[in-house]
C-alpha cells in the first residue's frame, strides 16, 4: 500500500457556505420540476392513449411534435461531438431549463394553489 496515496487531494478544499447553498438550491428547483413535470403528464386526466389520440388528431399537431423533437436532437448531436471542457458547459443548459421549470411549477403551486 502506497503511503502517499492521497497526498495528491491535501489541496482541495471544502466547499463554502454559500457554493452548498447553491447546490442545495438548484436541486430543490430541478427536483421541482421533475415533479410537476411528472404531475402534468401523469394526472388522472392524461393517459398515453390521450397523447397519442391528440398527436394524431390534427397534421399540425404531428408537425408541432417533429418541431419539439427536432431541437432536442440536434441539441444531442451538438454535445455528443465537443469535448469534455466544452460539454461540461453545454449539458448545464439542460439543468439551468429544469431549473426554471421548477421555479415556474412553485409559482404556480404559491399563486393557484396546485401544480
Amino acid at each position: 500500500m502506497d503511503p502517499n496515496r492521497y497526498s495528491k487531494n491535501r489541496d482541495i478544499r471544502p466547499d463554502s457556505g454559500w457554493k452548498i447553498l447553491q447546490a442545495v438550491l438548484t436541486l430543490g428547483l430541478v427536483l421541482c420540476g421533475l415533479v410537476g413535470i411528472a404531475v402534468h403528464l401523469f394526472s388522472s386526466e392524461s393517459r398515453p392513449t390521450d397523447w397519442l389520440q391528440w398527436l394524431m388528431a390534427s397534421p399540425m399537431n404531428i408537425v408541432l411534435a417533429v418541431a419539439t423533437l427536432l431541437p432536442l436532437f440536434l441539441f444531442h448531436r451538438y454535445i455528443s461531438h465537443l469535448s469534455n471542457q466544452q460539454r461540461r458547459s453545454a449539458s448545464d443548459f439542460p439543468v439551468y431549463v429544469m431549473m426554471l421549470l421548477g421555479a415556474y411549477f412553485i409559482y404556480q403551486l404559491l399563486t393557484t394553489g396546485h401544480w
